[in-house]
């Protein structure tokens, strides 16, 4: 089990790090991204293909699916949009932080309500706050807010959906609701990118982070989903989300070299050990 969430935060770290380059320098506007994310999610549904075909795939699977490639393709989008116009770490640690919706879902899937898990998320909020000052280097504005808490949204319902899929009796169709979600991306996608993909700067070079994205977004499923049934939501979520946005956090500083006030300092800080006890507390 250890060597599945360390693949799978590996793969949420790559691609956090690949988005963050992508949209800043070879996308320009929305229709490119979800022209990009085409690429990204075809690469996705060939390989959760031959994962399905070792499987059956019921309705429920289906339907629970369409729903999944839909919220899937928007987390992704406003994930990105963010990205194009904020710091990466100051997005991700508001993004990441979306995992504290399916960690308190867990009460409706029968794993109890901790009180201390609750005042911690508010502990969380605070530190969060304290990120979002308004100066050079990590500036917050309209766009930015709205689209990072969109992506908080959306990334949050995705872990919902997958421990909706997990707690039910068709757990095992996992190759059959990935397959059908990432179709449902695509196909969004590329309704939303009318088909245009010479909007995508940089050639071959971005095509080939499309498909590492691709890789790593498969690497990210099919790991969180068979995690998100085998442990509570309580400690899954934290546990995973929690070490990505660490790594992350030293990525956007060391190698994107982004500023950081005192204030955003201990934003950052606080929030990343608050991501920690949630995982740790009872």
């Amino acid at each position: 089990m250890i060597y599945m969430i360390l693949i799978s935060v590996a793969s949420m770290v790559l691609q956090n790090g690949l988005f963050n380059h992508i949209t800043k320098n070879k996308l320009r506007g929305g229709a490119a991204v979800y022209a990009f994310n085409t690429l990204a999610y075809t690469v996705c549904l060939l390989a959760f293909f031959v994962v399905m075909l070792a499987g059956s795939t019921s309705l429920y699977t289906v339907l629970l699916g369409l729903i999944f490639g839909v919220v899937t393709a928007l987390a992704n989008f406003y994930k990105m949009s963010a990205l194009s116009v904020g710091p990466m770490h100051l997005t991700l640690l508001f993004t990441t932080s979306s995992m504290i919706i399916p960690t308190m879902s867990g009460i409706f899937f029968g794993e109890g309500f901790s009180f201390w898990k609750l005042a911690i998320v508010v502990v969380l909020v605070f530190f969060l706050y304290l990120s979002f000052e308004k100066k050079s280097g990590g500036s917050v504005h309209g766009k930015w807010f709205l689209c990072s808490l969109l992506a908080f949204l959306f990334q949050g319902a995705i872990g919902v959906l997958q421990k909706i899929h997990q707690s039910s009796v068709y757990k095992e169709e996992t190759g059959g609701f990935l397959f059908v979600g990432f179709i449902c991306a695509a196909l969004y996608s590329i309704i939303r990118a009318k088909g245009d993909f010479s909007q995508i700067k940089g050639g071959k070079a971005t095509f080939v982070i499309a498909l590492v994205c691709g890789a790593c977004t498969v690497a990210m499923n099919y790991i969180n989903l068979k995690l998100s049934g085998m442990l509570p939501s309580q400690l899954f979520f934290p546990l995973v989300n929690g070490s990505a946005i660490i790594l992350t956090s030293v990525v956007s500083l060391v190698l994107f070299k982004e500023k950081i006030s005192r204030r955003q300092q201990i934003g950052l800080i606080g929030g990343i050990l608050s991501l920690i006890a949630i995982c740790l507390v009872p």
